[in-house]
């Protein structure tokens, strides 16, 4: 089937309407365009497929992409390579594949994390323990020094590149087996991979419409931490995850917790796929009550968002794929009559050929009608919906600079035929005096609007930060009445606790309110105040010029909502009970209630503090850019004015000796009037190019106006 043709109707659109734009603008102006067409050029629907350590998920892959063992599926704790499956990519090579090593200061980010990428760690992993990370990667440098010795100092931070591409090469740089660690046999397992950073594969498949770049992760909720900070790494670049759970054991806390991660993300897109379902008994009847329990778990915990459950089984589709001996026994085991009655109450019909019956049954075909729906209508067609936005923006300022050149051609005309050179310059040198005005009082608005947003994004970030510490004193203050209760209530049974759990999932649910609130409100603060900003700037070029730029706006801006993606570092807060001394030794110790609550409060804002910093960075991170895509729009008012100025004061210089020729030489005057009329009839073409081009911007459906 065909993945995303929706959207590949979008990217052409976009691309044809970018051809026509440089085939109707003059040279200068198709700089205005360049970024834009590099945007688009370097989209790609970017697909991550995670979930926990033998969940099937690099099966699945291989099922998916019809490449039989092509992803190692079968791997021991070493294995820890993100590995990105780059199709129809058109920057990229046809095939091969580039493996990039670490340099030193890959392994020192290892262990002390970037802010994004950190907070997921630790939100995969409660009590994540950075000194296990520390001395893992420690350990998996020493094997890479171990197995490439002298090599191993030239490889730091270069990269490996090939044409060509097996599943016996990829796993010499993702694959860390049972090879020698001694020598430089290339053909040893996993030779590299203790040094590869990241893998990247080039290759072309039809049956992708759109350029896609396919994430294989190395797994989460693994004792192996270095891999799981890997894992979480891959997660800031990927629009669309597929979330694999292993049928056996379907939701698992970790799960939720990441599913709620990804899901509260209006950025990212989430499609579960329940796998192994095959390795279920009786499970023509059991693989609906699996789907049905992730599905009311899903509710409990994300009630807010609808998710597409898919259930299947890779295994069965890679049957399909797998030529080797004893592939045929395979099938005819799996080929029972427990999967017809499967088949025919999930999709009714039991298909003749054997080798549809086991492919309809994997679930894969569902998947990817799913993940082609979700690429067509989710995060891809809002990214390039604020593309189209971006350019018709462009068009408008293109517009207004062609008509004040247009009409600064007619007044030339108009000059010539009344013989008033002198009237004509002088017009002229007070249309440049008007655009100078012009452009100082949009400088000075973009101006004013950039330091009341640093005001209003700094307060925001401020009182985010006092409002979060604030609530996690009063939730430290709260719990001495629990203290009290748990030390009452295990007196009167006799064994008085050393120490005690603090549950703080209930302040971890207060704070991510207070940001979601709190985001909003400084977005619709930002918001109207680009809006002011962006009218105020209409306003002043309607005023000289009677040419309003209503095309552009603040439309299709990016993070339109915000939902902190961090959840706590630990689950829990557990503090030992200090006990007051007493000379009397044969008196049960009593907890002194003020040390023990001074304890906790030290060990609130030891743990909870570097949670709250990376939450204030992630908002502000969100707030900037939204503010900054919506100054790029606004700024395009300026340079529009900016390129009309220039154009006039160039014309003033050119022409102003001929102006003053004009009126003794009537053969001049003849010449000069032809080649302005000519110089506007192009403008003009150009005009009726332009508005059509935004008009077939303007429509809602792209595909449609392609």
């Amino acid at each position: 089937m065909k993945i995303a043709p929706k959207q590949r109707q979008e990217l052409d659109f976009l691309r044809d309407t970018l051809d026509k734009l440089e085939g109707t603008v003059d040279r200068k102006t198709r700089s205005n365009f360049r970024d834009i067409r590099e945007r688009l050029d370097d989209w790609a629907a970017k697909v991550a497929v995670i979930g926990q350590v033998k969940a099937g998920k690099s099966t699945f892959l291989n099922a998916f992409m019809h490449m039989h063992d092509f992803l190692p599926s079968d791997v021991n704790p070493w294995t820890s390579v993100v590995t990105n499956m780059r199709i129809n990519v058109p920057s990229d090579p046809i095939s091969g594949a580039r493996f990039e090593f670490f340099d030193e200061s890959d392994w020192a980010e290892i262990v002390d994390g970037g802010s994004k990428i950190r907070k997921l760690t630790e939100q995969l992993l409660p009590g994540f323990d950075t000194e296990v990370l520390r001395r893992q990667s420690e350990e998996m440098r020493e094997r890479a020094q171990k197995r490439l010795g002298k090599h191993y100092h030239t490889l730091l931070g270069s990269a490996h590149d090939y044409d060509f591409l097996t599943a016996d090469l990829l796993q010499r740089y993702v694959c860390a087996g049972p090879g020698s660690d001694q020598g430089l046999d290339r053909q040893s397992l996993g030779r590299y991979a203790a040094l590869t950073k990241v893998a990247n594969t080039y290759m072309r498949m039809p049956e992708f419409q759109v350029p896609t770049i396919v994430t294989d992760t190395p797994g989460v909720n693994d004792p192996f931490l270095v891999r799981d900070e890997f894992t979480c790494r891959s997660l800031d670049q990927s629009d669309v995850f597929v979330v694999v759970l292993s049928a056996h054991q379907p939701l698992t806390d970790v799960d939720i917790a990441l599913i709620r991660i990804l899901a509260k993300q209006d950025s990212k897109d989430v499609i579960i796929f329940v796998n192994r379902i095959d390795e279920l008994e009786d499970f023509a009847s059991a693989v609906p009550e699996v789907v049905a329990d992730v599905s009311r778990r899903l509710r409990a915990a994300i009630p807010e968002i609808e998710f597409n459950i898919l259930a299947g089984s890779a295994y069965l589709a890679d049957l399909t794929l797998d030529t080797s001996e004893g592939a045929q026994a395979a099938r005819d085991a799996a080929d029972t009559p427990e999967l017809a009655d499967y088949l025919m109450s999930k999709y009714g019909r039991v298909p003749g050929d054997q080798m549809e019956r086991l492919y309809l049954a994997s679930g894969l075909e569902r998947a990817k009608s799913v993940l082609s729906h979700v690429i067509d209508t989710g995060v891809g067609s809002q990214q390039l919906a604020q593309i189209a936005e971006d350019i018709r923006a462009e068009i408008t300022g293109t517009q207004f600079v062609i008509r004040r050149e247009r009409d600064s051609l007619q007044m030339q005309v108009d000059s010539i035929g009344r013989e008033v050179a002198e009237q004509a310059i002088e017009e002229l040198e007070s249309e440049i005096k008007d655009i100078r005005d012009v452009l100082a009082k949009l400088e000075h608005h973009v101006d004013s609007a950039d330091s009341q947003m640093e005001k209003v994004l700094t307060k925001a970030w401020s009182g985010l930060e006092k409002r979060l510490m604030g609530q996690i004193d009063s939730f430290v203050g709260a719990q001495e009445a629990v203290i009290q209760e748990r030390i009452f209530s295990g007196s009167v049974r006799g064994n008085a606790a050393r120490s005690l759990d603090i549950d703080v999932a209930p302040l971890q649910a207060q704070m991510e309110r207070e940001v979601a609130s709190s985001y909003d409100k400084a977005r619709a603060s930002a918001d109207v105040i680009m809006d002011n900003c962006i009218h105020a700037c209409r306003q002043t070029i309607a005023d000289k010029f009677d040419d309003p730029t209503e095309n552009i706006s603040l439309a299709e801006l990016p993070f339109g909502t915000f939902t902190s993606t961090l959840t706590l570092a630990k689950k829990s807060l557990k503090i030992d009970m200090i006990a007051d001394r007493s000379w009397a030794f044969w008196r049960q110790p009593s907890v002194n209630i003020d040390k023990s609550m001074a304890a906790l409060r030290a060990l609130a804002a030891e743990e909870m503090r570097p949670p709250v910093d990376k939450i204030l960075s992630a908002f502000n991170e969100a707030a900037v850019e939204r503010a900054t895509a919506g100054n790029g729009r606004i700024r395009v008012m300026v340079r529009m004015i900016e390129t009309s100025l220039s154009e006039r004061t160039h014309r003033l210089k050119k022409d102003k000796v001929e102006l003053e020729q004009i009126a003794r030489d009537p053969e001049m005057q003849r010449r000069i009037v032809m080649r302005l009329q000519s110089q506007m009839e192009v403008l003009e073409r150009r005009l009726l190019n332009l508005s059509a081009l935004d008009g077939r911007l303007a429509r809602p459906d792209l595909p449609q106006a392609a």
